[in-house]
């Protein structure tokens, strides 16, 4: 498990939503401490990729598992800053324990 700050948690406050150098995301950010799961678009956002090399990345097994509802993939916000810090290891080398905020 990773601890500590990383540099997602530092560029956002998760309480108001506002970049630390004063700027707005285009994700909506400012409701991300209500905000469980992203969306494939939104997870692509955050880490700064775009939607269909986050797509590819998901087939080839590169980024953490996503949660299925139904037929929709979403990902874990905390697992994605989580998984950055370390490295952005490929799904198979991943594990990822939810630790409190």
């Amino acid at each position: 498990m990773v601890t500590g700050r990383t540099p997602i948690h530092e560029a956002y406050n998760h309480e108001d939503g506002v970049q630390a150098n004063g700027s707005s995301s285009s994700v909506k950010w400012e409701n991300s401490s209500k905000l469980l799961l992203l969306t494939a678009k939104e997870a692509a956002t955050a880490c700064r990729t775009s939607l269909r090399t986050w797509r590819s990345w998901d087939a080839a097994l590169r980024v953490p598992a996503p949660v299925r509802l139904g037929r929709v993939k979403l990902w874990r916000p905390l697992e994605l800053a989580d998984w950055v810090a370390a490295g952005c290891p490929a799904r198979g080398e991943w594990e990822w324990e939810a630790r409190a905020t």
